[in-house]
């Protein structure tokens, strides 16, 4: 059996396991993916655990995408420069460390067909899917780059990373105005207290996919089902060698492309 899940606490709401057991039964794989809420005095125990318990691998969550880099027996490149590790592959009794939000995040831009190019962003939050959010936007060389945390530590590590404008949090409303796309990468619903704030035709983006998003006339708001699916997918692939029928998948969870 492939044995797969989620890690995280407190995983209260999560589409993963649906998407995954579905799929599993879709391809006709002997395979299961499991909520696994572990408090952070237990992660390394349950992290060493894994190859013990004949777990594939596991996806991993908030708050333990940059806590679990110390537990890793290797770490691919990409997840390296990012900082961040979302996808656990056990291979060889190994612990290998994956990015897939990366991937997951670059594919939800071109399919919501947001162009970075010259345009002024701002990303909102400093944590591990925010680390992979800073990674993709860095290279698709945005006129300015903005980064906003109400650490304003974290935000400046961002900033060092990939080189991004450090704007403290209650100083956002004084550039909003001048940021064509704004990316939420925290775990707070920050849409009534940016949205209003923002251009008219600026875009929305928040990576939370539980979020009701609200309708603002003139402006395109978004949330992060489409990162999701395809961070999944890549995932899936890294665990069994198939490819998750993602049209299909999309269709599972309720998601519309633009």
């Amino acid at each position: 059996m492939v044995i797969t899940g989620i890690l995280g606490y407190p995983l209260k709401t999560t589409f993963s396991p649906l998407m995954h057991n579905a799929v599993f039964k879709m391809l006709g794989i002997d395979g299961i993916y499991l909520r696994l809420p572990v408090r952070k005095e237990q992660l390394e125990e349950a992290i060493l655990g894994l190859r013990a318990l004949g777990f594939r691998g596991v996806n991993v969550t908030i708050p333990y995408k940059i806590d679990i880099l110390d537990f890793l027996d290797d770490i691919e490149d990409k997840a390296k420069a990012i900082g961040s590790v979302n996808t656990i592959l056990v291979r060889d009794a190994k612990l290998m460390g994956y990015n897939t939000d990366a991937h997951g995040f670059d594919e939800s831009l071109r399919a919501h067909g947001i162009d970075i190019a010259g345009r002024n962003i701002m990303l909102i939050g400093a944590g591990g899917a925010a680390r992979a959010c800073a990674y993709v936007l860095k290279q698709k060389r945005p006129r300015r780059f903005f980064v906003a945390n109400r650490t304003l530590k974290k935000s400046q590590l961002i900033s060092k990373s990939f080189d991004a404008e450090v704007i403290e949090f209650d100083q956002i409303k004084k550039v909003i105005r001048d940021v064509d796309i704004i990316f939420n990468a925290t775990s707070i619903n920050l849409q009534r207290s940016i949205i209003p704030l923002a251009k008219s035709r600026a875009i929305y983006y928040d990576l939370n996919y539980r979020f009701r998003m609200m309708k603002q006339k003139g402006m395109k708001v978004i949330n992060g089902l489409m990162m999701l699916v395809e961070q999944g997918a890549y995932s899936f692939y890294l665990w069994t060698g198939k490819q998750m029928p993602v049209e299909l998948v999309k269709r599972k969870v309720g998601l519309k492309n633009d």
